[in-house]
């Protein structure tokens, strides 16, 4: 019985690959073309755990980290400092954030089949969920 869940265990670990820009999706590239031209890609890597789908990860020069699903869809934006790109976040929660926080940017973004998660340069993370109606505020 140890065996057994000492090999399934194994098993789950994410395997992870660095790749070339090139080899990520197409959407993911243009994702990057489009946002992040001026920065120079630091690390692109494939991650891939079993029964889930391959995922991207691409670290900048700058230290903001991308991730992307597999279709090359992003799921994470975090530039830690620095403000996301506004045009990858709903109105919705653009305007929630300049009515509730109008002196903060919105440095962290996720989304999921759930909704989305951000976080603001005062660091409160405040959650939406996937039509980005507001649901509740993390602190």
């Amino acid at each position: 019985m140890v065996l057994f869940i000492a090999g399934f265990s194994f098993q789950a670990i994410a395997q992870e690959k660095v790749i070339e820009v090139a080899n990520l999706p197409k959407t993911a590239q243009s994702f990057l073309q489009n946002h992040y031209n001026n920065d120079k890609v630091a690390l692109t890597k494939s991650e891939k755990e079993t029964l889930s789908p391959i995922e991207y990860k691409v670290v900048l020069a700058s230290g903001t980290e991308v991730e992307f699903d597999s279709k090359g869809d992003w799921t994470e934006v975090d530039a830690n400092t620095a403000a996301v790109p506004q045009d990858i976040v709903p109105a919705k929660i653009k305007s929630y954030v300049q009515k509730s926080f109008p002196d903060n940017k919105i440095v962290q973004i996720k989304k999921d089949k759930k909704g989305y998660e951000i976080e603001l340069t005062n660091g409160i993370e405040v959650k939406f969920n996937k039509n980005a109606d507001f649901i509740k505020i993390d602190d």
